[in-house]
């Protein structure tokens, strides 16, 4: 098998995985610290990745998805879960973009990215890792960084979470929690393990309790960066795109 560290989180896991490729796709976040956890990669893990996946979306391979999933599993011990969302950092801040795959969450970002420039810098394209403790909830990010390798080995406190729907430019901050609560339920990962499954669902009751909510409907022009810019990471900030 092949064995290597990567660090992510802060926590170095020893990982044994049967292709070198699976190696090479976490290069940025390898390691040589002492490791914290332990992963030994099966048959089994890799056989289960395709019956959970009927539809064939896995990450580049069947061992990269069932490596994050295990993780992802572990990590829920350690109030940290996957979050489905393409993610960034403004001034001292990170902000997640998160929608129902397809609908645009990257394009979207992607233009924030060309109105903001240097002025924004890629956690992670597609599913971060939030850390839920007393003091700030963090996020972080991992090599399952989206299709376009997008993300940056950084950290930041989480200020916002934006629902993005396609529209004509319109944004309402969320205020219904039992709204909110179901929607999270479809972006954030959910161990099969029904202890580990409740665990998850107590991070999101503390979610709803923490974070502000936005929803966005935009369609695929600057203008809609423009939107999300001045009415929600300006306002959440105080950070300004141009300074007198």
């Amino acid at each position: 098998m092949i064995n290597f560290k990567i660090k992510i989180t802060d926590i170095v896991i020893d990982i044994n995985a049967f292709n070198e490729s699976t190696k090479k796709y976490c290069e940025g976040f390898l390691s040589n610290e002492d490791s914290d956890l332990t992963i030994t990669m099966s048959r089994e893990d890799l056989e289960n990745e395709k019956h959970i996946n009927e539809d064939g979306k896995v990450y580049a391979s069947e061992e990269i998805s069932a490596l994050y999933r295990k993780i992802a599993d572990l990590f829920i011990e350690r109030n940290i879960v996957v979050f489905h969302g393409s993610s960034f950092k403004v001034g001292n801040y990170a902000f997640i973009v998160t929608a129902r795959s397809g609908v645009g969450k990257s394009t979207h970002v992607g233009l924030l990215k060309k109105l903001l420039g240097d002025k924004l810098t890629y956690i992670n394209d597609d599913k971060p890792l939030l850390e839920v403790n007393d003091n700030d909830l963090m996020l972080y990010s991992s090599p399952w960084n989206g299709k376009e390798r997008r993300g940056n080995d950084i950290k930041a406190p989480l200020k916002a979470v934006i629902f993005l729907n396609r529209g004509n430019n319109t944004y309402q901050q969320l205020t219904n929690n039992q709204e909110v609560y179901f929607r999270l339920l479809s972006q954030i990962y959910l161990p099969r393990d029904k202890s580990k499954r409740e665990k998850a669902l107590k991070l999101i009751d503390v979610l709803l309790k923490r974070v502000i909510f936005y929803e966005i409907n935009v369609n695929k022009e600057i203008e809609s960066a423009s939107l999300t810019y001045e009415r929600i990471i300006k306002n959440e900030t105080k950070w300004k795109l141009f300074n007198p």
